[in-house]
Parts: C-alpha cells; sequence; structure tokens
C-alpha cells in the first residue's frame, strides 16, 4: 500500500472514530438530560406528595368532631347525621332534647326545594299534609302550641352551608327580609347543593354522613317517621 493510500486510510478510520465518539457524546448526554429529568419528575412528584398530604391533615384538622349520631328515619330510607358537639353545643344539646322526647317523629318534609329540603315544625308539617285544604282547627291549634312551647337557641354561627350541611333554619325580619339572629327554635335543613350566601346567618350542626342519595330523593310528600340520637 502506497503512503498516499495509507493516509486516506488513516484520515477514513480518524472520521469514523470522531464519528463514533459524537455518537457515544450525544448518548452520553441523552442519558443525563433524561437522568435529570427524572430527577426533576420524582422531585416534583414527591413535593405535590407531600403538599397533598399536609393539606389533607389540615383539612381533617380543619373538620369539626363529630360527637353523636342523629339518625333521621324517613318514608325514603335512613340518613345519619352526625353532630358537632364541641363546636355547635348549644344547637346540638337543643336538637338531640327534642329528638329525645319524640319533637320530630311523624313531620313532614314541607319544604323540597332544588337545593334544600326543611321540616321540623308541626304546624308547618299539618298544614302541608291538608295540601291546600282547611286543616282541623283543633289540630293547628295545637300544632303551634307544640311550636312555641320551644325556646329560641343561640346562634352559633362558625361552618359553611355545604352539601350534606344540616343547619337550624331561622324566620326572617319582616322589615329587613334577613333572617333574625337568635331565632331559631325547633325547624332544620338539609342541604343539597352548596349555598355559601348562608354562611352569615344559619348555624351548621352537623353533616350527612350516610344517606344522602335519601336527602335528594325526599318529597314534599315524605314523612320523617322518627329521630333518634345515636352516641359514636
Amino acid at each position: 500500500m502506497g503512503r498516499a493510500q495509507k493516509l486516506k486510510q488513516q484520515r477514513k478510520e480518524e472520521e469514523e472514530r470522531k464519528r463514533l465518539e459524537k455518537r457515544r457524546e450525544a448518548r452520553r448526554t441523552a442519558v443525563m438530560v433524561t437522568a435529570s429529568i427524572m430527577t426533576v419528575a420524582v422531585t416534583a412528584g414527591l413535593i405535590i406528595l407531600v403538599n397533598h398530604l399536609k393539606k389533607s391533615e389540615e383539612n381533617k384538622a380543619a373538620q369539626p368532631r363529630i360527637t353523636q349520631e342523629l339518625v333521621l328515619e324517613t318514608t325514603k330510607g335512613e340518613v345519619v347525621i352526625g353532630l358537632f358537639g364541641e363546636d355547635t353545643p348549644l344547637t346540638v344539646q337543643h336538637v338531640t332534647d327534642l329528638a329525645g322526647r319524640g319533637f320530630y317523629d311523624r313531620l313532614r318534609w314541607y319544604r323540597v326545594e332544588e337545593f334544600v329540603v326543611q321540616t321540623g315544625s308541626h304546624y308547618r308539617s299539618l298544614m302541608a299534609e291538608s295540601e291546600g285544604g282547611e286543616p282541623d282547627q283543633e289540630k293547628l291549634q295545637e300544632a303551634m302550641m307544640r311550636d312555641q312551647e320551644v325556646g329560641v337557641v343561640m346562634d352559633e354561627v362558625k361552618h359553611s352551608n355545604l352539601r350534606g350541611a344540616v343547619g337550624m333554619a331561622k324566620p326572617s325580619d319582616p322589615q329587613t327580609q334577613q333572617p333574625q339572629a337568635n331565632s331559631a327554635t325547633t325547624d332544620f335543613y338539609i342541604l343539597k347543593k352548596d349555598t355559601v350566601s348562608l354562611d352569615p346567618y344559619f348555624t351548621i350542626f352537623g353533616k350527612v354522613t350516610r344517606g344522602m342519595e335519601v336527602v335528594d330523593s325526599l318529597e314534599s310528600t315524605d314523612m320523617l317517621i322518627s329521630a333518634t340520637v345515636r352516641e359514636r
């Protein structure tokens, strides 16, 4: 082989060596970039996970503790309400006392709207049962007296009016049309939709822990058969 051919062969080998080196370098770079991306992704994932767990713990800590349960037996099925006895002790005591003496038994769900259902008044229940007719006046008077003999409970406005929340209903001031402070007596409601516009006015004393599908299915012809208190 002549000298010229040897030089040509050497250049060819050198070029091939450089190409191979470039390929190896490109592979090393790709591996390093992939490793860096994986590291960033794993780190970001861990940060997201830690933040999620932290937020979950904070939310859990912020949730009021359920001290008792109010079990509502309706004509559509059972609804279980967890009561916030530590956060709203006056209201929970008020409601459980009424339930304990059978006050809520055999009442109509006389208010059924897209966002809420409500019961708790003997007078309004009897009016709903009459379905536009004239109720027996003696029974109507007795129902009014049963409602009126129950005293008011002071407001304990703390929690938001979200789906599943259970709150005390109140009459509105005739002049301002705003709910009157410290005027809740017997009526209570269960929300089917978030209604945070009610937050400044109403005491949320519990939440549905089981049976929201029953709440969603209630109609104004349905009854609250019984309300019983169950210890946790």
